[in-house]
């Protein structure tokens, strides 16, 4: 066997203990200095699965379900119908004063009435107390209730819907001259006591105790009857406290 010349490049390997190459065919070695063309792809690289640690190719985000546009709709709101007044507030049954009946004629010239007032205030039995045999029960609650608002004087004034000497007392005249009274003295504030005159005066059902509506343009205040608040002292108070607020545009003095 000829001596084999190697390399000085091998030497190192030599002297550290390498014994042995292994060494392509000459065939195999032919191949590999064929230069591939450009348009060329290797079969090997194609069917070569990535190796282990190279970056794989990023992957596409993913794509987001655009939810379905929702079109709300506002609910649509109940219509507010104002409130209907009852049958004789606001009705065409108003009388100017020269023709009321003698009773009422009597009652508006009882005294001078203010020509501005603010509130009226009736309750079943008031025209007793004005044109009548009175209650002093009624009486003194209806004055110490004045006294305790202290209001300017002129604020309040006392209007029946009904008097003593009437043909008909309740009937269908009388809700007639107190609306003619309202008409002609121009309240802000109807201030009732008692379910009795709100009936009569066909005011509607929802008002009760300590209950305001606005009606036809007016305040309407609802309070237990007179008699029940001088009776019960902790309605009077609660009575009170509840005009007091109510009430507060009457405090200012007016010019």
């Amino acid at each position: 066997m000829s001596d084999v010349v190697l390399s000085p490049a091998l030497r190192p390997w030599l002297q550290a203990g390498l014994s042995a190459v292994l060494l392509d065919s000459p065939e195999r070695a032919a191949e590999l200095r064929v230069v591939p063309s450009p348009g060329a792809v290797s079969h090997d690289v194609a069917a070569a699965p990535p190796r282990r640690g190279s970056p794989s190719p990023p992957a596409s985000p993913p794509t987001r379900a655009v939810p379905p546009r929702v079109t709300t709709r506002n609910a649509p709101q109940p219509s507010r119908r104002p409130q209907q007044p009852g049958t004789d507030a606001t009705n065409s049954r108003v009388a100017p004063p020269e023709v009321w009946p003698p009773a009422w004629q009597a009652l508006k010239n009882r005294r001078p009435l203010p020509p501005r007032p603010l509130v009226f205030w009736t309750y079943a039995g008031l025209g007793d107390d004005l044109m009548g045999t009175p209650d002093p029960t009624r009486q003194q609650i209806m004055v110490r209730m004045l006294k305790e608002l202290r209001h300017p004087g002129g604020t309040h004034v006392f209007w029946p819907y009904a008097l003593p000497d009437d043909a008909t007392p309740g009937g269908p005249d009388a809700p007639s001259l107190f609306w003619s009274g309202a008409a002609l003295l121009r309240p802000r504030t109807l201030l009732l006591f008692g379910s009795e005159a709100r009936d009569a005066l066909g005011m509607p059902k929802s008002l009760v105790p300590y209950c305001q509506e606005r009606i036809a343009g007016r305040l309407v205040i609802q309070l237990p009857q007179p008699l029940t608040l001088a009776e019960n002292q902790d309605a009077f108070r609660r009575a009170l406290v509840f005009l007091s607020g109510l009430l507060s545009f009457c405090a200012t003095p007016r010019g």
